[in-house]
């Protein structure tokens, strides 16, 4: 019962392009191969939590193999363990036995244990952590306290590098003491994650000392380093705090790599003002890239010779409102095209509404064109203009336009749009889609084509080479007068900007036409036993699965409507206004449903069905879509 490293192998191939669309589809991962790399005792046997007269004891579980990496084949797999998995080599004499680094060779199944350190007084244990490796698994860093090359007497956290059977003590810090007095618990932070590039020639860490290999004086604040393996030499690489608090946590790891697999540029995580040139500014300088000074990842060029800093470009990549406390760290892919970050206390409008800690992902395609064209906004159910610079309102059939003010957060709509030049994309559409079963619950990309509102990703359906239908992001911020915000489509680099309004609600009912005057989309759903649509035309009263004559419980299909209270929704047929039971959001993005009971008092025959939210109705009666009513 002791926590042991594993490895899974995928029965599927990675040869699928998800950003033309393609789905993976439901994959039986019990056909795949576990195999168990570690089987150890535990230190200690796994307890369950308690509450005793003297307080609450938490469950308690060994974590004694951890902090596992693996290389880019899978065949080299680095860990910490406090474990004797070489025979004999790690055997305290101390009452806990130290974490050390070791190997696992797949192909030859065999550890190699590249540590072997005793500690000698109980109040300073000796660790060995965070192993990170390079692409073919041949190059090694690790961070560590221990004396290792007889270069380490203070006990600092350093950090180490392997090359072969070659160790070598990378980082050399005095114990680190700011100006106010305060002990830091170490120099040098070498967190979790990619901090070796993956070729093996260059790290990023953290530390205060002003040169992290001279076992000089420190500074009060950390800053990013990167370490030229070959050149031995360090460059800082992010711009230092001058003044208490200081910055986060930075987490620097390297992405924008070339073919040989060399990186050249490196993220981090800051929310100090920072300019495009990597100096420091004040708070609040609007020259600066950050000059609210909330939680950001930037991008450093990689110095093309090192120990020179980078002077820039230094870019912003992300645009949070989070808080110094939110804890970003960014997981990037081999460019910044595509990068994963974690973050609490923040909602960037794909629907973290109680700002808990969540996995975002960021899709940054690159601008090739920006375009001239114009983008038309429509809801999605049956077409209704939007309201927008751009937008052509088209007359309904009596002549009367009808134009909505808005779309509402989380309401399947229609882009219309013209490039120039414009890039024709196939005809793609998504397959699949749930809120609950994948998430994102919609692809971000179709064919290289993406949309966002106001920097938030939006979900899509399909994409032709002149339209995208989208559901709007779920969670973003707007007013009762509504709220204006950036849109930008992204059609394999030729980039079209636009507007659009967000509204509280902006109902819009499906239609068996997709447009003005069709058959409403509309079910009878007394019975709950009946599967199926059961549609018009409606009695007042139906049966309710007893043999019992009860009102009729109507289900209209709808969109817009996400999160709206059924007291405040209004829906009329003919003449007569019906207050519903219930707004439903389903599972799929973009499709709401309102329930509701026929009154033996509604308008007969064939009538026009109006949804209203406010002042925000779905249509006008003259071309809005119809619904039955039984004599």
């Amino acid at each position: 019962m002791n926590q042991e490293i594993w490895t899974y192998q995928f029965t599927v191939g990675d040869t699928l392009d998800l950003s033309t669309g393609a789905e993976i589809g439901p994959v039986d991962l019990t056909g795949g191969t576990f195999t168990r790399i570690t089987n150890t005792p535990a230190s200690r046997a796994p307890s369950p939590a308690s509450t005793t007269t003297n307080g609450s004891v938490g469950a308690f579980v060994a974590d004694d193999n951890r902090d596992a990496t693996i290389s880019d084949n899978g065949n080299i797999i680095a860990f910490s363990s406090t474990r004797d998995i070489v025979a004999g080599g790690n055997t305290d004499a101390g009452s806990i036995p130290n974490p050390e680094i070791f190997l696992f060779n797949r192909t030859s199944a065999a550890f190699t244990q590249i540590t072997n350190t005793i500690t000698t007084s109980v109040a300073n244990p000796i660790f060995n952590a965070n192993p990170t490796l390079s692409s073919d698994g041949s190059v090694l860093a690790f961070v560590s306290n221990a004396n290792l090359t007889a270069a380490n007497a203070d006990g600092n956290a350093e950090v180490y590098l392997r090359e072969g059977t070659t160790l070598r003590q990378v980082t050399k810090t005095k114990d680190p003491v700011d100006s106010q007095g305060h002990a830091l618990a170490t120099a040098t932070i070498f967190g979790y994650g990619r901090r070796l590039s993956r070729n093996g020639k260059f790290l990023a860490f953290e530390s205060v000392a002003n040169d992290p290999g001279a076992d000089g004086a420190n500074s009060d604040f950390r800053a990013s380093f990167v370490y030229n393996v070959a050149a031995n030499s360090f460059a800082q690489l992010s711009p230092r705090a001058t003044t208490f608090p200081g910055d986060v946590g930075q987490f620097p790891t390297f992405t924008d790599y070339d073919s040989s697999l060399s990186p050249t540029s490196v993220i981090f995580t800051s929310f100090l003002n920072i300019k495009s040139d990597g100096t420091l500014l004040a708070n609040a300088d609007a020259a600066g890239l950050n000059p609210s000074q909330t939680l950001q990842l930037f991008l450093a060029p990689l110095p093309a010779t090192l120990p020179a800093a980078p002077t820039g470009p230094f870019t912003r990549l992300t645009n949070t409102t989070a808080p110094a406390g939110a804890g970003l760290r960014g997981l990037p892919s081999d460019s910044r095209r595509r990068i994963a970050f974690s973050l609490a206390g923040t909602d960037l409008g794909g629907g973290n509404s109680d700002n808990s800690k969540e996995f975002f992902y960021q899709l940054s395609p690159p601008i090739t064109t920006e375009s001239g064209g114009s983008i038309a906004l429509f809801t999605g159910a049956s077409l209704v203009p939007v309201a927008s610079p751009t937008a052509s309102p088209v007359p309904s059939p009596t002549g009367s336009p009808f134009v909505v003010s808005g779309l509402a957060a989380g309401e399947l709509a229609v882009a219309q749009f013209t490039l120039a030049p414009a890039p024709v994309p196939a005809t793609v559409s998504s397959t699949s889609a749930s809120e609950t079963r994948r998430a994102p619950a919609l692809p971000i990309e179709l064919n290289g084509l993406s949309m966002s509102i106001n920097g938030a990703a939006c979900g899509l359906y399909s994409v032709t080479a002149t339209s995208v239908s989208f559901v709007v992001p779920i969670s973003l911020a707007t007013s009762t007068a509504g709220t204006s915000y950036p849109v930008v489509i992204n059609n394999n680099g030729t980039v079209i900007r636009g507007r659009l309004t967000i509204v509280p609600a902006q109902p819009d009912i499906f239609t068996s036409t997709n447009g003005p005057v069709g058959r409403a989309v509309i079910c009878n759903i007394t019975n709950p036993a009946t599967p199926g649509c059961l549609t018009e035309p409606f009695n007042v009263t139906s049966d309710n699965g007893t043999g019992t004559q009860v009102a009729t419980v109507l289900e209209l299909h709808l969109t817009g409507v996400r999160g709206t209270a059924a007291a405040s929704v209004n829906v009329t047929i003919g003449t007569t206004v019906i207050v519903p039971t219930a707004v439903i959001s389903l599972d799929q993005p973009g499709f709401d449903v309102i329930d509701f009971t026929l009154p033996a008092t509604v308008d007969r025959n064939d009538q026009p069905i109006v949804v209203k939210v406010g002042t925000a109705t779905s249509r006008p009666a003259d071309s809005a879509p119809r619904v039955t009513i039984n004599p």
